[in-house]
């Protein structure tokens, strides 16, 4: 009889889910469905559960066939405990012991962080799965994950791998960040930063952009065709991240570097200037460690998800 485990994503407004097939983590099905609009934890549990007698409906399964599930979401966890999630409205929790409640007790259920989930899901999309990883994801915010030894790193409190968070800059004139500080690598190189440097810089600068519609898409494609301000910042955003990956790499001594989210989407242009800075930065053997582009994508969450609870089965 075959054995199958989920991983689910939740987000603020969608949850994803990825039916994977044991042992060899075949994905099997997809399926999305929408975060429930009143983010109370029954409606949302509630939700969960029903999409996933669906899958099972749909790919003629039980839930005696189901072992695990592994699920991520949009806040720091520890040990499945959840101390605050402003985007799910969670206060207080253990997510893991609430979903069980509607489970067979047979289920194992494990909860980490999406976007340390979303490293691991990334470190086992190559040809040769990863055990030693920096994450990056670059969008609205600059989020991330450090797996060690092929295992999720929360830290003690939970608040591991919030690369966004360090420091980069002591620009006196650096926007302050929703954590308090300044000069944190999220204020510099998420969309928000790109598009507030790139109008910054255009009062005194001439530029082919079209400030009344930017896109991150908009600033790569013209810093590719030469256009002087859109250079600078995606030349800035680069360096920053360069300077983190720089601190992290003789404290993490990863096997690779991997770039993710919807600013990596400048693809290989982006990718190359961040390693030409690198090697300004790196020392001793670390500028060997290479930058290679996601390749998971939005899958990334609900598949790293998937393997999390697969090593606890």
């Amino acid at each position: 009889m075959n054995k199958y485990i989920y991983g689910v994503d939740i987000g603020g407004t969608n949850i994803k889910f990825g039916l994977f097939l044991l042992p060899n983590m075949d994905l099997v099905y997809t399926y999305e469905t929408q975060t429930p609009v009143v983010n109370q934890e029954a409606s949302l549990f509630s939700e969960i559960i029903s999409s996933i007698q669906i899958i099972n409906n749909e790919n003629h399964i039980l839930m005696t066939d189901v072992l695990g599930i592994g699920m991520a979401v949009p806040c720091p966890v520890k040990n499945n405990f959840v101390e605050h999630c402003p985007n799910l409205n969670w206060e207080h929790i253990n997510i893991s012991d609430r979903l069980k409640k509607f489970l067979p007790p047979h289920i194992i259920v494990s909860v980490s962080n999406d976007a340390t989930i979303a490293a691991l899901g990334e470190s086992q999309s190559f040809d040769k799965p990863y055990h030693s990883v920096v994450f990056y994801t670059l969008g609205t915010g600059v989020g991330g994950g450090i797996i060690i030894d092929g295992k999720i790193h929360e830290g003690h409190s939970g608040f591991g791998g919030e690369i966004g968070h360090m420091i980069v800059t002591n620009d006196p004139n650096a926007v302050t960040c929703g954590c308090g500080s300044k000069g944190c690598l999220e204020q510099v190189c998420g969309t928000a930063a790109i598009f507030r440097s790139v109008r910054e810089l255009a009062k005194t600068e001439k530029t082919s952009l079209n400030l009344d519609e930017l896109t991150v898409k908009s600033v790569f494609d013209h810093a590719k065709n030469g256009d002087s301000v859109s250079l600078q910042v995606v030349n800035n955003v680069a360096e920053y991240i360069a300077i983190s990956a720089s601190a992290l790499a003789v404290i993490v001594d990863p096997e690779v570097f991997i770039i993710g989210g919807g600013v990596s989407k400048a693809g290989e242009f982006l990718l190359k200037l961040i390693e030409s800075h690198y090697q300004k930065h790196a020392r001793f053997s670390t500028d060997k460690i290479p930058f290679l582009l996601a390749k998971s994508g939005n899958n990334a969450g609900f598949i790293g998800a998937a393997y999390h609870v697969k090593k606890k089965i």
